[in-house]
């Protein structure tokens, strides 16, 4: 058996999630494509070996696999949500081009200055994206 397979079982096992083929399948595909995957990319990945697999299926696998913290919903912009194998604090660079997210860090927490309103606010998590153009696509414009 290949030995990521074993991983994404050992995953599941750890969370305390039953092992299905479908969870099986859709962790092994965040895991080999590194994540910041939609539903509808998830569902195309694993279609040849799933042909019967819904897209209902992928999006509630997805969600409970992000509620017991193996992945990570993300939410950029308007478009659809990204699931992200990444759960470490991170945050984003978007190409508004080609829609590439790259992870990257910040070293230490910000500072928040809340309005008066707010004092008291406790923030739980928080996520920077940063919008720009990528390498390739600058490349490819002549930029």
């Amino acid at each position: 058996m290949d030995p990521g397979k074993l991983n994404v079982v050992a995953m599941l096992k750890q969370a305390g999630l039953r092992v299905t083929p479908q969870r099986e399948a859709i962790l092994q595909y965040l895991v080999d494509t590194g994540g910041h995957a939609t539903v509808e990319e998830i569902y195309q990945g694993v279609q040849p070996c799933f042909p019967h697999m819904s897209v209902s299926t992928v999006y509630n696998t997805v969600k409970h696999l992000a509620q017991v913290g193996l992945i990570k919903e993300i939410h950029v912009g308007d478009g659809p949500s990204r699931f992200d194998m990444n759960v470490r604090p991170h945050h984003h660079l978007i190409c508004r081009k080609c829609g590439i997210l790259f992870d990257f860090y910040i070293d230490e927490p910000p500072r928040f200055h809340l309005p008066p309103e707010a004092q008291g606010f406790q923030i739980e998590d928080y996520h920077v994206e940063v919008q720009g153009i990528c390498p390739a696509c600058r490349a490819a414009s002549g930029e």
